[in-house]
């Protein structure tokens, strides 16, 4: 499954996928949200908390090493690179 197929999901799916199969690697903390980041197949998911740490407002696939950036001061992780051709 690739991470646009898994963004095509309907979100509890999404959320289940993450939970049950995902790696955790880190959270970080946004306003009100509580942001875990999981390692799914070959990419990353983040599964935002509400307030009460319970109730999931937002599932996403990261699809850009740039939506990966909030992490990348406190954790290591591997970035894929394109390659160019010369």
């Amino acid at each position: 499954m690739s991470a646009e197929e898994f963004n095509e999901l309907p979100p509890h799916l999404q959320a289940t996928l993450a939970l049950d199969q995902g790696h955790y690697l880190h959270h970080r903390i946004k306003g009100w949200c509580k942001i875990d980041l999981y390692w799914l197949h070959d990419f990353y998911v983040e599964l935002w908390f509400l307030y009460d740490l319970k109730s999931i407002g937002l599932v996403r696939a990261l699809t850009s090493n740039r939506q990966l950036e909030p992490y990348l001061e406190t954790i290591k992780l591997k970035l894929k690179t394109q390659k160019k051709d010369n």
